[in-house]
């Protein structure tokens, strides 16, 4: 191509809003049911490749002598379009969160990824720090949904000088074929880090500009060459472009329709955007087609213009829903469906639409829109800061108690038992995080022993006992723990893949420059199958213990308690405790007691976790009675004193925090025998 120049604006062309319609209610009916539409989720490819063609339109006709005059003229545009809706939704959105949210696991990620969203990084923090987009966490977090526009922002940066470095030097014109070679080779960079990281870390290709401006790219260039493909397909026979029409239609349809995510963003993500580009150019070169007559009919067209103010609002009211009376059933999907559509409304009419048309009358030269828009930015994002710090102040759910209902450095400690300062650090060890509690300035002689725990959740949910036991004994408490890496489960082996061995190696690295013979390791730990986790999805019902990895998992304990008793360590296991089919801290408010998560209630008859441990408890005392050096402790008795066993004590406080985690009452309750069960070990 030669360096001709695209001289006149894009224009309106209203089939385009009817693809935006088909791109915002995929992503729509997917959030709302994924098997509605399994691939709705690729709606978003869809946007991508039109906003590269729309927005490279924007610029077209324009001539910039200066790259700062370019860089004003479209952030003001883009800035003015973008940030006033976004900039309202998070600030609902967050006040609602705080409100009705509790801190859990399960919503851990959500206060940096509203942090981020503000300033266009969300997808950063969603591909470094959660659990991927098809991940439980990302269903639970308002603000999932904003990693496309990070995307989208990030490509702002780049779109000007991409255009503005292949200007004509003597005319400020735009040299299309320099532009279109220098786009073609980023965009073919991108897809090759696209296809690499889906096989590397999915997450990255998913959320990150690098596998997705390839997406972006080719609308650019299919914006850049429109003088030389819009004639040759004016000029086709009508069958043939209904040809084109109909297999960009198939592409499309058949990303919707597909239910496999193991593939994308490479290679299925090339469907929805190859579609999208072909139904692009099937609409521009042919405006009286029957395809073009489809997407510019009312109703699409109406969705269109709307679906910025959707995307932003559906996904918050399905999340906060999922929280509280749940998304499960057809009245509850058409409740937020409605809600979302009456948001996305006020939105559009209030919000959108003043801004853009108070741009366009007042006239102001675009820096000082920029100026504005920034300014008016930072104080939406100081506001949202405050209220995600203040959800003690917010919060009107149960779980404000933070004390009772968490376990984690702010439980408050009994000051009658407390002797001690006690200092707390964390380090990272083998993949896993230690807490570590050194006590100092003791009233008391300290006991003069040390105390290493190990495990996964279920050591750490310990936290407030630790450093109590620490200010109380003044003895040091270190705990391990990795997620996913129980130590001494019994009823199957421990995971020996790299993830948890290291983890492991760490641990007994550290027993050997240490510890000291005569100090206690506590091995807190689950082992029985949970009943609930804490987003439901996943029930576990009573099963049969498999003898085979049951005898296994014993074997391995034999030989790790032998290797501990003949170090000199005396050793505390724990004996299951109590579990539940209901997670209290999502079922104890009267605004989500109704959701299905809790149908099965927060009692459970104390036969049936008796039943499920009996294979446990045995192996344990058989243990016992082998290695003399270990001593079992069954906090069961204190925590279901009657049956049946409840989530929530007598005096209305929660003794777990989830199904099977204990909270910080309950933490409370058991600490007297923890702590006697530890100093009885050295006995």
């Amino acid at each position: 191509m030669t360096g001709e120049t695209v001289r006149q604006p894009l224009g309106y062309i209203p089939a385009i809003d009817g693809l935006r319609a088909l791109a915002v209610l995929s992503v729509v009916a997917y959030h709302l049911h994924p098997g509605m539409l399994p691939g709705g989720f690729s709606g978003v490819d869809i946007f991508f490749a039109i906003s590269g063609f729309v927005v490279t339109g924007s610029m077209m006709g324009k001539s910039f002598d200066r790259l700062p005059a370019m860089l004003s003229y479209f952030y003001a545009r883009r800035l003015v379009r973008i940030m006033p809706a976004l900039l309202a939704m998070l600030l609902v959105a967050i006040l609602v969160n705080q409100m009705l949210v509790p801190e859990a696991w399960l919503s851990r990620a959500v206060p940096q990824t509203a942090r981020f969203a503000f300033f266009g990084l969300s997808n950063i923090i969603l591909a470094t720090d959660t659990d991927g987009y098809f991940g439980v966490q990302a269903g639970f977090n308002p603000f999932t949904h904003t990693w496309s526009l990070g995307v989208e922002e990030q490509f702002y940066l780049f779109f000007p000088l991409l255009l503005f470095w292949h200007q004509k030097l003597d005319s400020a014109k735009l040299d299309t074929g320099r532009a279109v070679r220098l786009i073609g080779w980023v965009s073919a960079a991108s897809f090759v880090l696209c296809g690499v990281l889906t096989w590397v870390e999915r997450k990255y290709a998913f959320y990150l500009i690098v596998g997705r401006f390839w997406e972006l790219g080719l609308g650019m260039i299919l914006c850049l060459t429109m003088p030389r493909w819009r004639p040759v397909l004016a000029a086709w026979p009508a069958a043939r472009r209904r040809v084109l029409a109909a297999a960009s239609v198939v592409a499309v349809v058949a990303a919707l329709a597909l239910p496999d995510r193991g593939g994308f963003p490479f290679p299925l993500a090339i469907l929805p955007v190859i579609g999208t580009i072909g139904l692009i150019a099937s609409v521009v070169a042919a405006p009286d087609a029957p395809i073009t007559r489809a997407f510019a009919s009312a109703g699409p067209v109406a969705i269109g213009r709307l679906s910025y103010s959707l995307y932003l609002w559906h996904w918050p009211v399905f999340v906060m829903f999922r929280w509280t009376v749940g998304l499960d059933t057809l009245p509850h999907q058409l409740a937020a469906s409605a809600l979302a559509l009456l948001l996305a409304a006020a939105s559009y009419f209030l919000v959108e639409q003043p801004f853009r048309r108070r741009g366009k009358a007042a006239k102001y030269p675009p820096r000082r829109v920029v100026g504005r828009m920034t300014i008016g930015t930072l104080a939406c994002a100081l506001l949202g800061f405050v209220m995600l710090a203040r959800t003690d102040a917010l919060a009107i759910g149960v779980t404000r108690d933070h004390s009772t209902w968490y376990a984690d450095a702010r439980h408050t400690l009994d000051p009658a038992l407390s002797h001690c300062a006690v200092a707390t650090d964390r380090v990272r060890r083998g993949g896993g995080d230690t807490d570590r509690w050194t006590p100092s300035d003791c009233t008391t002689r300290p006991a003069g022993f040390r105390v290493f725990a190990i495990g996964d959740s279920h050591s750490t949910a310990y936290a407030p006992n630790y450093r109590q036991l620490a200010a109380e004994l003044g003895v040091p408490v270190a705990s391990y723990f990795r997620p996913g890496c129980p130590f001494l489960r019994l009823i199957q082996p421990m995971d020996v893949r790299r993830r948890c061995a290291d983890f492991y190696r760490a641990f007994f690295d550290d027993l050997r420059t240490q510890g000291r013979p005569g100090d206690v390791v506590f091995l807190p730990g689950l082992r029985i199958t949970r009943l609930i986790n804490q987003f439901g999805h996943e029930k576990v019902h009573d099963s049969p213990v498999d003898n085979s990895l049951s005898n296994v998992a014993i074997a391995e304990a034999q030989d790790t308690l032998a290797r501990l008793q003949t170090a000199g360590f005396r050793i505390v296991i724990e004996a299951p405790k109590p579990i539940f089919p209901a997670p209290p801290f999502r079922c104890s408010d009267w605004y989500d007691r109704a959701n299905p998560i809790c149908v099965g209630g927060l009692t459970i008859a104390r036969d049936r976790p008796l039943v499920m441990r009996r294979h446990v408890v045995d192996a344990m005392t058989a243990l016992a009675r082998r290695y003399p050096a270990l001593s079992v402790w069954d906090p069961f008795p204190i925590l279901c004193p009657d049956d049946p066993c409840r989530a929530i004590d007598a005096t209305g406080r929660p003794l777990f925090f989830d199904g099977d985690h204990l909270s910080g009452h309950g933490n409370d309750m058991v600490y007297p025998a923890m702590r006697d069960a530890i100093l009885n070990a050295r006995l």
